[in-house]
């Protein structure tokens, strides 16, 4: 009988009855089995607003999902069966990446159905929900397609991310430790404050950090253009480009939120290389990494090619396109960043340093 969710999908025709299509990750329903139920038991209860066109249809997730060219295709052959136009809901349920596929498939339509994201993960909560960017992976380049759209509405419900385990909570909360580095100087000494809370997953904890950094990317979304937040010297490139080229090496074996850890270790320490970020806060967001059981070094850091070049530096030469390579590095912790050129000597001075810090801790870990 909540009726929040009906609320937002009616919101604007509160007097019409609304067509309804539903989409469910596929590791949403794992760990929820009665899910696809639920949502027809909610439609049937308020079926004077709603009508659920079609039974809920089931998605696998994962990034790998979104390197299938044929599936946006597929989903918009599927849309238009149903008949779905502009005043019509695509209710979507799942992780991140189901959110971008199924929001880039709606919004390259041109009676483009209204979105409404219900994300069931921490690291979809934690802002990439909220943001207008729906994208997919194509020409060996994540989210080389996109578009700008912003959702109709997002629900984030705490009792999905109590369904995922510990580390995976962890890993998706990166984006929130990103959020707080990026705009908010106060929720980085929350969450340093709260380290084992937020470590251990307690579900208040969690709550709290979720909404922040969502609040922090939703204000983001509404008073900064596209081109200053995803341009290739923008925030959200921040710990990003170097995370984007790790998941590709590795085929994606490595989760997002590991990878974007990695990506903020490696900044930060450019950032104090080149002076932008005092050494005392490199040091404290690195301590605050590790306090959360996340590492800072990944073995594709090294990989070079047959002539030695860093392989990692390619992933700002498709963000840069034939210009100098630039990175976006933190003026100090929650002031934003400031574009510089990097150098390949810099980077691999930082990409030592990163060494050297695992390393150490490694030995450590084994004396212990």
């Amino acid at each position: 009988m909540n009726r929040d969710l009906r609320h937002l999908l009616v919101r604007r025709e509160p007097d019409q009855r609304h067509r309804v299509a539903a989409i469910v990750d596929r590791g949403a329903l794992a760990a929820q089995p009665e899910l696809n139920l639920h949502i027809e038991r909610y439609a049937r209860c308020h079926n004077d607003a709603l009508d659920l066109v079609a039974p809920p249809i089931v998605q696998g997730g994962g990034e790998n999902m979104k390197d299938d060219a044929t599936l946006p295709s597929r989903l918009q052959a599927y849309f238009h069966a149903l008949e779905l136009d502009r005043r019509s809901i695509l209710l979507t349920v799942g992780g991140a990446s189901l959110l971008d596929l199924a929001g880039f498939a709606a919004s390259t339509m041109q009676s483009a159905p209204r979105v409404v994201r219900v994300p069931t993960t921490t690291l979809a909560q934690a802002g990439p929900a909220v943001l207008p960017k729906s994208s997919i992976n194509a020409f060996g380049t994540k989210d080389f397609l996109c578009t700008f759209r912003a959702p109709f509405a997002v629900v984030c419900d705490r009792r999905f991310v109590e369904t995922q385990k510990t580390r995976e909570k962890v890993f998706g909360l990166v984006q929130a430790v990103r959020a707080a580095l990026l705009w908010d100087e106060q929720l980085f000494g929350w969450i340093v404050a709260h380290a084992h809370r937020v470590a251990s997953g307690e579900r208040d904890a969690v709550a709290e950090l979720l909404q922040r950094s969502a609040a922090l990317h939703a204000d983001l979304a509404a008073h900064t253009s596209d081109e200053e937040v995803y341009g290739p010297e923008g925030p959200l490139a921040f710990g990003a480009w170097a995370a984007d080229r790790i998941e590709l090496s590795t085929e994606r074996r490595i989760r997002q939120g590991e990878a974007l850890a990695v990506g903020i270790a490696l900044d930060t320490t450019l950032g104090a290389l080149h002076r932008t970020l005092g050494e005392a806060d490199r040091e404290a967001i690195h301590r605050l990494l590790e306090r959360l059981g996340l590492r800072l070094w990944h073995d594709a850091l090294g990989n070079v090619d047959s002539e030695g070049r860093l392989l990692l530096l390619d992933g700002l030469s498709e963000r840069s396109f034939g210009h100098a390579p630039r990175v976006p590095l933190l003026c100090g912790i929650g002031r934003g960043v400031t574009s510089q050129e990097l150098r390949e000597d810099v980077l691999r001075e930082a990409i030592t340093r990163l060494a050297h810090r695992d390393a150490h801790r490694a030995h450590a870990f084994a004396l212990a």
